[in-house]
């Protein structure tokens, strides 16, 4: 079975404005490509068509939201998140090392919580890490 999901994803994998979720399961058979084009095909027009501003926004606030100045506070904000000790220390890192500065706004902590997911060997744990980051983003919109 195959499935297809539509929705927003830049490459941090981070979703973005995941309105009007929709889900087409398609059983791989012999007429299954003309079934996903037609079943597909609304629901891509419909993305296509649809406007950027809660993206935007969303990115707007997430930047605006300053949760850090300190190094305290950095460890702080991601400690009360769940984060551990290790991890805390290697997302802080990864936004240093990436941006040239360190984490302050809700935006740079999901970039650099993003960031380190990708480096997960196992994807339980980089999905979950990338849950939590997509929380954090949520919650700053």
């Amino acid at each position: 079975m195959a499935s297809f999901y539509l929705r927003a994803v830049c490459q941090n994998r981070n979703l973005w404005g995941v309105e009007d979720f929709e889900e087409i399961t398609i059983r791989h058979s012999k007429y299954a490509a003309s079934r996903f084009a037609h079943e597909a095909a609304p629901a891509l027009a419909s993305f296509a068509n649809s406007s950027p501003k809660p993206f935007v926004n969303g990115i707007r606030a997430a930047r605006e939201k300053i949760v850090a100045r300190t190094d305290d506070d950095r460890s702080e904000f991601l400690r009360k998140r769940g984060f551990s000790k290790t991890d805390t220390a290697k997302i802080i890192e990864r936004v240093l090392s990436e941006e040239g500065r360190k984490p302050e706004s809700v935006f740079d902590f999901v970039q650099g919580i993003t960031a380190v997911a990708r480096g997960k060997t196992h994807q339980d744990a980089r999905l979950d890490m990338e849950a939590r980051a997509k929380k954090l983003l949520d919650r700053a919109a």
